[in-house]
């Protein structure tokens, strides 16, 4: 059984001025999309295309005009309060902008333990304790957690949302363009690190990004998106000929070549 699964999802927006007539931009169109568990599906797509609409649809932060979301075979739309909740601490989030998805004037412990309050009653010790703990399984000291996000950098502060995505076990986490905003050296730490967390806690992703790189590495299954509608799809162990939607031959294309060796 699939862990997450998208049917049939149709989304549009208005847009338009204040004056006159206000159209219906259609983002979405007929989408679906399954996720099986501890597995890493990419959803690549050029900006527009639709890919974080999907994000947001499948964290339930927005409804989607028409389409199920399913969870554990389930519709998420009716399931009761209790259950709701158990999807919503099940499935997590890491968004590109670190620096804008955090309070900027929290600690990371207080950052990293916010969802834990709202799903388990800790003592402070223990808080603390579980706090540190989330902090040195990203690669971060102890002595981060009394630290305010100006005080990291880019990819330290990623590293502080990936703790707090994690802090509740989650069988999904959204990625959404988490490394894209990263220098490449640090986009390849963060990359080895959520592969070492996958490995071993056996969590799904949902890797949203339009770097064809990143998601060639980091995905089990690729999905490409285009103008709202999913356009191929390919497992690791295809060759990426197997696609030939431009699309997704144009980001291909778009790969530097390795610099010549005297340059190296």
């Amino acid at each position: 059984m699939s862990l997450l699964e998208l049917k049939q999802i149709r989304k549009s927006y208005r847009r338009g001025g204040l004056f006159g007539m206000r159209e219906r931009f259609e983002v979405l169109k007929d989408v679906d999309l399954s996720l099986e568990p501890g597995c890493c599906l990419g959803l690549l797509g050029r900006s527009g295309s639709g890919k974080s609409t999907l994000g947001r649809i499948a964290l339930g932060l927005e409804r989607p005009d028409s389409g199920e979301v399913l969870f554990n075979g389930r519709p998420v739309k009716s399931l009761p309060e209790q259950d709701y909740r158990e999807y919503r601490k099940n499935i997590q989030v890491v968004f590109q902008n670190s620096f804008g998805s955090v309070n900027p004037r929290w600690t990371a412990g207080r950052i990293i333990a916010e969802p834990i309050r709202n799903f388990e009653q800790l003592s402070p010790t223990s808080m603390r304790e579980k706090v540190v703990h989330l902090l040195e399984r990203v690669g971060l000291r102890p002595e981060a957690a009394d630290k305010l996000p100006h005080q990291f950098s880019g990819g330290e502060l990623q590293r502080v949302c990936i703790a707090r995505a994690i802090s509740l076990s989650p069988s999904l986490i959204v990625l959404d363009e988490a490394v894209s905003s990263l220098d490449m050296l640090i986009q390849a730490k963060v990359m080895e690190l959520l592969t070492d967390l996958q490995r071993e806690t056996g969590t799904a992703y949902l890797f949203i990004s339009h770097d064809i790189r990143v998601l060639l590495r980091m995905a089990d299954r690729l999905v490409v998106l285009d103008e709202g509608r999913i356009v191929g799809q390919m497992d690791r162990m295809d060759e990426t000929g197997s696609i030939t939607h431009p699309a997704f031959t144009n980001l291909l294309e778009a790969i530097l070549p390795p610099l010549p060796a005297m340059l190296a």
